[in-house]
């Protein structure tokens, strides 16, 4: 629970609160679970605040100092974060900051443009959730998914040519010819192995999008925002996004080409519905009165589940640029440590060698 001093204080105002805070420089404000929807924080100073499960919505939050904090599980549903330094705050899933203004919402955190800063994703998930910051697993995932989905759409493409071509039979690839399939027979078994197919994309997305959360680098938002498919690729501009929003939704509805061949379209336009039940009862296709159904419902709902993954891929993955040039900063050192012991070393390898002369 919070402070009660503090929580007391915080209410009074942010003067009264950033006096405070300065007359107790050592002390980490303990505002945790904290209610304070709606109230007026603008400018306050928060920083390394402990505000987790604090409830902070509708609040003016516009020029606070978030650096450090901890927001998990907090809610700050509908504030204002406007001119809010957020760097090196930590977020997690419970956190909840829909409806927010005066900040970008991203793959994986909330991001002020006009401090560029960011609350980034808790870096340490849970042990048993097998997630971690890596930017090649998610990587891996969306290799698969885009292979996967690839082979969907090469079948989605074939009941394209038994419409527009109309060809009475047609051999499968990898059959070796040994198989002829009709349209009705070809679009059943393209329906069913689609179904299996997006049920495998829907899961590999769906891990690439837990593990994006955790990825906080200026490396992984360029390896996972670029990475060639179009499901998954990070459009900016607004032009790009809408083409793209198009073209993603051709590619994950699809299967939807498959029922031209269960529909009697002639009935169909003419309002004869008796007709077109009578047509389906008959379709020669094992089962299919009582299959076809089921399998597309499922169907439509990978697809539907598989393209608002596909949106959330149109949100940025954040760094922290305070966060980035201290790690900058780690390196350089790093890198003039390792060449100052390489430099020290080759002095003793020459040191070694001209006693070994001598002597």
């Amino acid at each position: 629970m919070a402070n009660s001093e503090q929580l007391d204080r915080l209410k009074q105002g942010p003067e009264s609160w950033n006096l405070w805070r300065k007359a107790n420089e050592g002390v980490r404000p303990d505002l945790r679970n904290a209610l304070l929807p709606k109230a007026d924080l603008h400018g306050a100073d928060l920083s390394d605040a402990d505000l987790n499960g604090a409830i902070l919505t509708d609040a003016n939050l516009s020029g606070a100092d978030l650096r450090g904090a901890d927001l998990r599980r907090a809610d700050f549903s509908g504030a204002s974060l406007a001119d809010v330094n957020l760097s090196r705050s930590t977020i997690d899933n419970e956190t909840r900051y829909n409806g927010i203004t005066g900040c970008d919402i991203g793959v994986n955190g909330f991001y002020s443009p006009s401090t560029d800063s960011a609350a980034l994703m808790r870096l340490d998930p849970p042990g048993n959730s097998m997630q971690g910051s890596s930017a090649e697993a998610v990587l891996e995932s969306l290799r698969h998914a885009r292979k996967l989905h690839t082979f969907s759409v090469m079948l989605g493409g074939i009941a394209l040519l038994f419409i527009v071509i109309k060809p009475k039979t047609i051999s499968l690839p990898y059959l070796a010819g040994s198989f002829k399939f009709d349209d009705l027979s070809y679009a059943f078994l393209a329906t069913i192995l689609s179904t299996a197919l997006l049920s495998q994309v829907a899961s590999f997305v769906d891990s690439a999008i837990q593990g994006a959360h955790y990825l906080n680098d200026r490396r992984s938002a360029m390896l996972v925002g670029h990475f060639p498919w179009v499901l998954s690729k990070y459009e900016s501009e607004p032009e790009n996004r809408r083409h793209s929003r198009i073209m993603r939704m051709f590619l994950v509805f699809h299967p939807m080409v498959y029922l031209y061949f269960f529909v009697k379209w002639d009935s169909l336009m003419i309002g004869d519905w008796e007709g077109m039940l009578l047509h389906y009862q008959g379709l020669p296709v094992v089962l299919g009165e009582y299959l076809l159904p089921v399998i597309y419902v499922i169907l439509f709902l990978l697809c539907r589940h598989i393209f608002i993954q596909s949106e959330r891929f149109q949100m940025p993955i954040l760094f922290d640029s305070e966060t980035e040039r201290l790690r900058r900063s780690d390196m350089d050192r790093l890198s003039d440590a390792v060449e100052k012991q390489s430099a020290r070393i080759g002095e003793l390898i020459d040191l070694s060698k001209a006693r070994n002369t001598q002597a």
